[in-house]
């Protein structure tokens, strides 16, 4: 049975999403507003089923790269996303049968559903990513083979721009170059690929669980019913069930802007039954590692959050505060992103963490922190 998004359904996709970045992946309001806007003008959204497209047909991803305080700061109007998906079919010579998205965590998460609005496309139930990631070349799509290019950018509907290149790498250069360039930010669409291999390549049906994550934390109190409901959410899922490492305060912010990104880390004094523990938490953009006394309990490519105590709201590298009250979890990630193939894509040592990966279900001893 086809599943449509409507508004309602759009709203628990953006509340699901921000659970989701890590700490990164942008503020979801904004594209919110805009696919709650684009169903009313254009009708609600299929949600397509990765198992029920056609080997043969098109599916194009999108998403807004570039910085996200820029890209609220001078609005889109929502039909450069249309652009970049109609340019990848006149370039390739295909028609698309749906759209999809790069990435499952934050603001991204809801471009696609503008995009699939405005083309009168299906959304495909996949993304590349499971989570946020700052490249775009830490997808599943490049770990598995997908080319990216062709790649097109726009940030004015009337103009696009055309990247090429055998190397994905390349690609995530030339775009954030070109990016710059334009103002800082844009619309892309890239990795145009079919459906036997977004079956192959994607990480699939993120858009279903991440709806039902946003519809269990719509009546959500604080940090404590947060994290009860996502425990019961992600323990049938591709993802594992969520560990409470630490509840507390956080007592150091350590936060620099390097080369475009946000570099730094926090440390947590737990409370309650957690005094007298210190938590390390490490991010650039997304939170990457986490740390106590200095022994490792958490790497990317899982997932790791920081909650505020009182809403459960997940708290981005940038709205981290000295003093703010906060509980720190982690969720596993799908088993695709711990794969070899993966981890030379988004593991640790592709963020300069000098350790290998171990899942953190083998790094937190059982019943440790239930939550």
């Amino acid at each position: 049975m086809k599943r449509y998004m409507d508004e309602q359904t759009v709203a628990a996709l953006s509340r699901g999403a921000m659970y989701l970045g890590s700490g990164g992946g942008g503020d979801v309001k904004l594209t919110e507003l805009m696919a709650k806007r684009a169903i009313r003008e254009n009708g609600p959204v299929p949600l397509l089923s990765p198992f029920h497209v056609p080997d043969e047909a098109w599916v194009i991803p999108v998403a807004i790269m570039g910085s996200t305080t820029i890209f609220s700061e001078h609005l889109p109007s929502g039909s450069e996303l249309k652009k970049v998906v109609e340019t990848i079919e006149n370039e390739k010579h295909i028609a698309a049968s749906a759209v999809t998205g790069l990435e499952i965590g934050g603001m991204n998460a809801l471009t696609p559903v503008i995009a699939a609005a405005l083309t009168n496309l299906p959304l495909l139930d996949a993304d590349g990513m499971g989570r946020a990631f700052p490249e775009l070349q830490m997808t599943t799509y490049h770990g598995f083979g997908v080319k990216a290019s062709p790649a097109v950018i726009a940030n004015h509907p009337g103009k696009t721009h055309l990247l090429l290149s055998d190397e994905n790498t390349d690609i995530e250069k030339q775009a954030r170059i070109l990016v710059t360039s334009l103002g800082g930010w844009a619309a892309i669409a890239c990795y145009p690929m079919q459906g036997w291999q977004m079956r192959e390549a994607g990480i699939l049906q993120t858009y279903t669980l991440t709806i039902r994550l946003g519809e269990a934390l719509s009546a959500a109190m604080d940090a404590h019913d947060v994290m009860e409901k996502m425990q019961q959410v992600f323990q049938k899922s591709i993802y594992g069930k969520p560990v409470k490492l630490l509840e507390g305060k956080i007592v150091d912010l350590q936060r620099n802007i390097i080369e475009g990104t946000l570099k730094g880390s926090l440390v947590v004094e737990g409370s309650g039954a957690y005094i007298g523990e210190y938590l390390s938490v490490f991010f650039h953009n997304e939170y990457l590692l986490v740390q106590k006394h200095n022994a490792t309990l958490v790497t990317v490519p899982d997932l790791i959050c920081v909650l505020d105590e009182e809403t459960g709201y997940p708290l981005s590298v940038e709205e981290l505060e000295n003093h703010g009250k906060v509980w720190v979890i982690a969720i596993p990630s799908p088993f695709l992103l711990q794969t070899a193939k993966m981890l030379d894509v988004v593991g640790p040592m592709q963020f300069g963490i000098a350790e290998r990966f171990i899942p953190m279900e083998e790094r937190i001893k059982p019943n440790d922190n239930e939550g």
